[in-house]
């Protein structure tokens, strides 16, 4: 069994929100960025002095596309005592490890479902993720509730350090990413993943996070799902150029790690993948197209705990994996956002019970320091 994440209520202006992240979660800023910096040498192959001069490169794109979120950015640094150059680099670490084919290895991570309305029981619609990644970084997540002056509360899972990954607003958007891997990615300096996420997140309108993304220049493949609580979901899988869509059939969509769209597959810019993503997210369409009308939370759950294919499954257990880093399910989690609640399993999901994590309250909440 896994301890839940610890959960961190923030509220305020950018760096203040910034700051009380850092500080709640200093030990797990520390363990990121204690994972990530070696990790950058090692797969990248490039010094410690190039990471940070890559960051700052990377900072000067973050601070002109959003000088609020790099506040934030600012403030997590100072709270955790860190240096401002390596969070910026943790934050830009999809862009580091897999933005340039040179250090590139095939993506391996992550299982995302949506059921739309007409699919689930009650009609709302309900979004289930499985979070693959690198053993290790289990120990650094953490689960952000955040009330921000001027723009949608949320609340997102994130590596601590990190501005934005998986989560929900006040006004019913939501984002779940899937890593994607192209012949596109060749070093491109553009706004790293956890920017376009939390950008996805500041949106008031669907089209507003649709434009969040495809309009923002990108330095990294990437899969997005948009998600909207009225009962909206499409999926958009981009590159540093290019963005392919993919749309729900009779009310499903299911994405692993590889490109879908035909489009994609077609101009050859689609070749880097594994076995075991080709059958992930048909699986778990596979288990949930004979429910279709009736799919409820406890269905999406199954989904998320199945173990076909152990131990490269939708579930994926703690394994060594040839010529990459091991790597397992360290979290699982299912959005309602019509109830605005986010289920939240640390680790593999048959090992662990999910709990719920709401939005902020309209009030100002305190701070809640991590475990």
């Amino acid at each position: 069994m896994y301890n839940p994440f610890p959960v961190i209520s923030i509220d305020g202006g950018p760096y203040a929100c910034g700051e009380q992240h850092g500080a709640a979660a200093a030990d797990r800023v520390a363990k990121t960025i204690g994972f990530y910096l070696p990790a950058f040498v090692r797969q990248a192959k490039i010094t410690l002095d190039d990471i940070r001069e890559r960051a700052r490169g990377y900072g000067a794109q973050i601070e002109a596309i959003d000088a609020d979120i790099m506040q934030e950015i600012k403030g997590i640094a100072a709270g955790a005592k860190q240096k401002l150059e390596d969070v910026i680099a943790v934050n830009c670490r999809t862009e580091i490890l897999f933005g340039s084919l040179g250090g590139a290895k095939p993506a391996t991570e992550c299982t995302t479902v949506a059921a739309l309305p007409e699919a689930t029981r009650d009609g709302n619609i309900l979004i289930g993720k499985n979070w693959d990644w690198r053993n290790p970084t289990v120990e650094s997540v953490v689960v952000l509730r955040i009330r921000q002056r001027g723009k949608p509360a949320l609340t997102m899972i994130v590596e601590a350090g990190m501005v934005g990954r998986d989560g929900f607003n006040e006004h019913g958007m939501l984002v779940c990413g899937n890593l994607l891997v192209s012949n596109d990615d060749r070093g491109k300096i553009g706004v790293p993943v956890p920017i376009l996420r939390r950008r996805i997140l500041h949106s008031r309108f669907y089209y507003e996070a649709i434009d969040s993304l495809v309009r923002t220049p990108r330095g990294a493949s990437g899969n997005y799902l948009i998600a909207h609580r009225d009962g909206m979901a499409i999926d958009f899988e981009t590159t540093s150029d290019n963005v392919y869509v993919i749309y729900p059939e009779r009310g499903l969509l299911t994405h692993a790690n590889h490109f879908q769209s035909a489009v994609a597959q077609s101009t050859g810019v689609a070749r880097y993948y594994t076995a075991d993503t080709l059958y992930r997210d048909f699986r778990a369409r596979q288990l949930l197209e004979p429910k279709i009308g009736s799919i409820t939370i406890e269905d999406i759950k199954t989904v998320l705990r199945d173990e076909f294919g152990a131990p490269r499954a939708i579930c994926r257990t703690p394994h060594e994996y040839a010529g990459h880093e091991p790597t397992m399910t360290i979290a699982s989690l299912i959005f309602d956002p019509k109830h605005d609640i986010m289920h939240v399993a640390a680790g593999q999901p048959t090992q662990s019970e999910y709990q719920p994590v709401r939005l902020p309250e309209t009030a100002p909440l305190k701070v809640a320091h991590a475990r």
